[in-house]
This record gives C-alpha cells, structure tokens and sequence, in this order.
C-alpha cells in the first residue's frame, strides 16, 4: 500500500474495530472510553502516539484523583464554587507535571466526573482508566503491526536519504550552464535540502522517545546527531561552492587539477552512498564503509605544469583556485571526520 494516508486511515478503522469487538465480549460499561482514545492518540509515529497516550493517561488519572477526593470535601458546597475550585487543583497538579494535552483531558474527566457521574465515582474511575490505557496499549500495538511507522525509521530513512542527495549536489556544483543558471539552480536545491534537514529536526523528539529514558546516550541517537552535524557541514560548504565564481581551470592549463577535483566530488558521492548502505540495516548499527576516504591529491598543485599556470594567473584567478581547493579540502575534513566519531562509537 503506497499512499501513507490511506495507510493510516486503514491502521486507525481496524483498530478501533478490534477495541470495539474487545469491549463488546467484555460487556463492561464506559468502552466508548477506548475508542477515544485510539482516536486521540494515533497521530503520526511510534514515539509521537506514545507522547500522547502518556500525557492522556496521565492527565485521566490526575482528573481521577482529584475528582474523587474532591467530590468528597467539597461536595457539598454548591457547583459554582465547588467546580472551579476542583478544576484549579486541577490545573496545578497537572501544570506541575508540565502536561499539555493532558492538561485538557484532566479538567476534562473533572468536569465529567462532577456533573455526569458523581453518583457512581467508585465504578466509573477505575473503567475510565482502564479503558484509556486499553485504547492506548492498541494504538501503540497498531503501529507496531500493521505497516510499522516509527519516527526512529524515519529518522534513519531521512538523513540517509539526505546524504545522497548532498551528494548528487556536490556533483551538480560543477554544471556546466550558464553560472547565473547554475546558481539559482543550486540555490534552489539547497532551500529544499535545509528544509528536510529542520523537518528531520522537527521530529527527532519523537524518535528519541522511541529509544528509551536514556536516548540522549544511545548510539544510534550519537549517530543521527553525527549525521546532522555532517549534512550541516556539506550544506555550508555545497553553499559556498555556488557563491564562489568559476576558477577556469581549462583556460590556465589546469586540465589534470580540474578532472582531480571533479573525481574528488565523484568520490565523495560515492563514499555518500556507501554510508546509506552501511547504514540500511534498522536495528544494527554498523561500520562506515571500509574503503579509503575520499582524498583530494593536493600534490598535483606541485607539478611543473600547474606552477607554470599560477605564475601567469592573476592574483584574482589565484584565489578563485585557492577558495574552491579550500572548500573542497573542509568537505575532505568533514568526511574524515564523521567517520572517526562513527567508528568510535562501536567500540
């Protein structure tokens, strides 16, 4: 099945089915509850309907509590009073647990609980909070059965993803169009680049759920944090690489340095790619590719024929030659560089 959203909606009407088969053999009363809170919680990912179902559990068993033991003390005051003084406990026990959706869902159960059911509190708590965390347990088992979609996949599919097509606009940096062309080109790609990279930002605290109370010292999460660092680093060098004017290799004679630089950006994508294989296998985390980095040969400026070239440049096409030799030598630095913090952390 293709599209994500009818994905989705297929996911959600099945589960909710099977709660709702579930709480018929059951026979228990206030089953609506479950269905609820499918629907409320089912939202994107793994670690994002996990967020929620934690909030709303929560914030049902605060409202829980303090409409029990409110209706108690205070029940016997009149509603105007007795409500709202519930609803700001309420509100601060659920403000000091920094909850959010299930600030709402707390005065929520308050609310009902006092005017709809304060004559059978004893029966409705405990199948209100069953039933939520039932619901919620569903939720969390649907997107683990049926076509999985965890932030943690994302994550992974994303960055890689983002690595090649770095790649590909490495190789593109040196087209052969018109430069204006070339450069609003590369603009362009770049904005769509930088975008998925805050997308992938957007949504890295749901994949961090997903790995536990300790995600920030998990490997895979040091990893993604490496790969972010390392998309970062290309998009300001593939950056700089479109602002900086042709160097005109050809036309002093550099025919050998250019084709050097160009196998360089080759390899660089290649070695790109290489990652996106390493890295294909979800729940292992590998090695970077054992093949030698990518290495601009730098000697080449050393021969002969290139010396004669710079001694007839210009100062300004020298240092059109020396900004691109530079900016390709950081993409060097920064390859070398990830691979180094990769392999250390699979020690």
């Amino acid at each position: 099945m293709s599209s994500p959203v009818l994905r989705d909606t297929l996911r959600l009407a099945l589960t909710v089915a099977v709660v709702n088969g579930f709480a018929a053999l059951t026979g228990l009363a206030f089953a609506m509850y479950a269905s609820m809170a499918v629907l409320t919680v089912t939202v994107g990912s793994y670690g994002n309907t996990l967020e929620l179902g934690r909030q709303r559990l929560i914030g049902t068993a605060v409202g829980a509590i303090v409409v029990f033991f409110g209706y108690r003390a205070w029940g016997s005051l009149p509603v105007v009073v007795a409500l709202p003084l519930a609803l700001l406990l309420a509100r601060l026990i659920a403000g000091s647990l920094r909850l959010t959706v299930g600030y709402t869902v707390c005065c929520f159960v308050v609310i009902s609980g006092w005017l709809t059911h304060e004559q059978q509190l004893d029966s409705w708590i405990p199948l209100r909070l069953f039933w939520t965390a039932f619901g919620i347990l569903m939720a969390l088992l649907s997107l683990r059965l049926f076509w999985p979609s965890t932030a943690r996949q994302q994550q992974r599919r994303g960055l890689l993803q983002l690595l090649v097509d770095l790649g590909q606009t490495l190789q593109e940096t040196q087209d052969p169009a018109p430069e204006a062309e070339r450069r609003r080109r590369l603009g362009q790609r770049l904005r769509t680049l930088r975008q998925s990279l805050l997308n992938l930002r957007n949504t890295r605290g749901d994949a961090l759920r997903e790995l536990g109370a300790l995600a920030a010292q998990h490997p895979v999460a040091r990893l993604w944090d490496l790969l972010d660092h390392a998309c970062e680093s290309l998009m300001l060098a593939l950056d700089e690489l479109r602002r900086l004017p042709d160097p005109q290799w050809q036309a002093w004679g550099l025919e050998h340095q250019h084709s050097a630089a160009s196998a360089f950006r080759a390899a660089v994508a290649e070695r790109l790619l290489g990652w996106q294989a390493a890295l294909g296998r979800p729940l292992e985390l590998q090695a970077p590719p054992q093949t030698p980095l990518p290495r601009l040969p730098l000697e080449s400026l050393r021969t002969a024929n290139a010396e004669v070239s710079f001694q007839q440049m210009p100062p300004q096409q020298l240092q059109r030659v020396a900004d691109h030799l530079v900016v390709l030598a950081r993409i060097q630095q920064t390859i070398a560089s990830t691979e180094r913090h990769w392999r250390a952390l699979l020690r």
